[in-house]
């Protein structure tokens, strides 16, 4: 049966780690084919798109999360949203029209979630050299988040064979001679520096890539869920969003006497406003 998009979550039975890992193939291209990517921002739009789910997935499954990847010099950036409803989305704004690129443009990483409080939490790391957004991520989670964790992400979203996905490898508090399991698992995971083989190999199955980082290790499933690309958007959203218009504003739309057409940066779909929404907006207390 072939794989769908999904988050899997498993536990060693020594409660010395937890790995979360996620195939994100068909989202990433939804989302790559609504922006109309290609070459390495497409990659890079895949990879961070897997990094705002396994983040959340990690983090705050039950809250949404934002990353961003910010490009000095206002280059532009990429955002990638993850909700807990499953649906993931992701955009590039570009000022000047041309892709930037995270293995030439000096860029922050920046992962945004909400707390128990409703307050923000919000961390900003540097991308590394050469773009690694794994190693982004790692840091960020070591320095914000105080977790140390391994992290891969792999994406292959122009080949024959595509596949995008990755995990997190977290060492947990418990976890007795805790010194010496992380060093038997950083040496595991060298070969899982670069998964896109690994992927493609298995349709990105995180059932699979499970099996393989915690093989010989007794371990526990403990949960699944889907992934897909989605978008909140709405005709409610935008004409909540032209109630913050100036009435002076909306009475210039009303006498150009043509109905707008509203289109989503995110998913491109477009919401049509005819000419009596917006007198009905006018006449609104």
């Amino acid at each position: 049966m072939p794989e769908t998009d999904s988050v899997m979550r498993a536990m060693t039975n020594d409660g010395a780690f937890r790995i979360v890992a996620a195939r994100t193939t068909d989202t990433a291209r939804a989302v790559i084919d609504a922006q109309k990517l290609s070459g390495d921002i497409a990659r890079d739009m895949a990879d961070l798109l897997t990094a705002a789910v396994l983040y959340r997935e990690t983090m705050a499954p039950s809250l949404r999360v934002q990353c961003i990847v910010r490009f000095e010099g206002g280059a532009g950036q990429l955002i990638a949203d993850s909700h807990p409803d499953g649906w993931s989305r992701g955009l590039l704004q570009s000022p000047t029209g041309d892709a930037p690129d995270m293995r030439h443009d000096r860029a922050t990483l920046e992962m945004m979630r909400t707390l128990p409080s409703s307050d923000l939490h919000r961390g900003i790391v540097e991308v590394p050299e050469g773009g690694n957004l794994s190693e982004a991520f790692m840091r960020y989670m070591q320095l914000s988040e105080q977790i140390i964790s391994m992290i891969s992400l792999g994406s292959a979203v122009e080949d024959a064979n595509p596949a995008v996905g990755g995990f997190v490898v977290q060492l947990l508090p418990e976890a007795s001679e805790a010194e010496a399991a992380l060093e038997t698992m950083t040496k595991r995971l060298e070969s899982f520096r670069e998964i896109r083989e690994r992927l493609q190999g298995s349709d990105a199955s995180p059932t699979r890539l499970i099996e393989q980082i915690f093989e010989g290790m007794p371990f526990t499933w403990l949960h699944s869920s889907d992934i897909r690309f989605g978008c909140h958007c709405s005709q409610l959203r935008v004409m909540t969003a032209l109630t913050m218009l100036d009435r002076s504003e909306i009475q210039e739309l009303v006498d150009e006497g043509d109905p707008l057409s509203i289109g989503c940066d995110y998913c491109g779909a477009s919401y049509a406003v005819e000419i009596a929404q917006l007198q009905g907006l006018l006449s609104a207390s």
